[in-house]
């Protein structure tokens, strides 16, 4: 595999760190992680650019297309974690394509939004509403309206996907509640529930009627969701990590209680990181908090079994 930009991969290693709070004392690059040519080429996907009409400036989209003989109808839009990128998920795109989906992964512009400190680019709101862009421009040029559209998201990007099924953000004390409870750098920094009240306070609805399935790999920001049902109309799935120390308390067993009873589960073997694709020897080196997993855990054997539980759920 081709490297990434070390730009890409140090954006992601800040939060493997579990310091995601850092990165606001030193300037960020102005449009966020960069991706190579190298990595993208990797990936085997094609790039569309989708403009934002909020600050009139694009994102872009990596589109694996099914050929015309596998092409079931179906869309499937993956939302990376915290300064991850589109191709961030390579190694689970392919093998969804293969049983003829068309899968879609936008870069969220995580670092410049929270630099620019204007509500309307945080990512928190950015990035539901670049995912439903996404499906916009992919309706017009990948052969939709699809079928179906299914939204795949890891960790903040677990948020992005229910924030699109229906989820709003609740400031009931169920933050405070996991803040009092256990050491979270990521969601109970001043900065961040300053931030949290107020995209709370916005009351913005991303709900987007298209999605119809969401699958969550390690979901994040689940206190942020209060503690009723969620009540999102979209079938839901969540896989979880059995060595996951980067989701303190029991936050994502507590996002699967108020997700619903016929919330689909399962848990797969490493830790947080094991859903990113596999690293090369040379980016292994660089970042191991991302791209080591525990003796056992071979990443193309879990990708390909998530694959096909994925398809299994999507179908049913």
């Amino acid at each position: 595999m081709n490297r990434m930009s070390k730009a890409g991969w140090i954006a992601v290693a800040v939060v493997a760190l579990g310091v995601a709070g850092i990165f606001l004392l030193t300037p960020p690059p102005d449009n966020g992680p960069s991706t190579s040519d190298d990595a993208v080429a990797a990936s085997g996907a094609d790039t569309v650019a989708v403009n934002d009409p909020a600050h009139d400036r694009p994102f872009d989209v990596s589109v694996w297309t099914p050929s015309a003989a596998d092409a079931n109808g179906s869309l499937i839009v993956i939302s990376h974690g915290f300064s991850g990128d589109r191709t961030s998920y390579s190694a689970l795109a392919k093998p969804l394509t293969e049983e003829g989906y068309t899968v879609v992964a936008p870069t969220h512009p995580d670092l410049a939004g929270l630099q620019s400190n204007d509500p309307a680019l945080d990512p928190l709101t950015l990035r539901p509403r670049h995912l439903s862009l996404t499906v916009d421009a992919m309706e017009s040029t990948a052969g939709g309206p699809f079928d179906s559209v299914s939204v795949i998201g890891h960790s903040l990007g677990g948020y992005s996907a229910l924030r699109l099924a229906g989820a709003d953000p609740k400031l009931d004390g169920t933050l405070e509640s996991h803040c009092a409870e256990v050491d979270d750098q990521v969601l109970c920094s001043d900065r961040a529930t300053s931030r949290f009240a107020t995209v709370a306070a916005a009351g913005d609805n991303f709900a987007d009627p298209r999605i119809d399935h969401v699958v969550l790999l390690a979901p994040g920001y689940g206190p942020f969701f209060g503690e009723e049902p969620l009540g999102i109309d979209a079938e839901a799935m969540v896989i979880s990590a059995e060595g996951d120390v980067e989701l303190p308390g029991a936050q994502v067993e507590d996002l699967i209680d108020r997700l619903g009873p016929n919330t689909k589960t399962l848990s797969t073997k490493g830790g947080h990181y094991v859903f990113l694709r596999p690293c090369s020897s040379a980016e292994a080196a660089d970042f191991p908090e991302i791209c080591e997993d525990p003796e056992g855990v071979d990443r193309s054997e879990i990708h390909a079994e998530l694959s096909t539980q994925i398809v299994t759920f999507l179908k049913s």
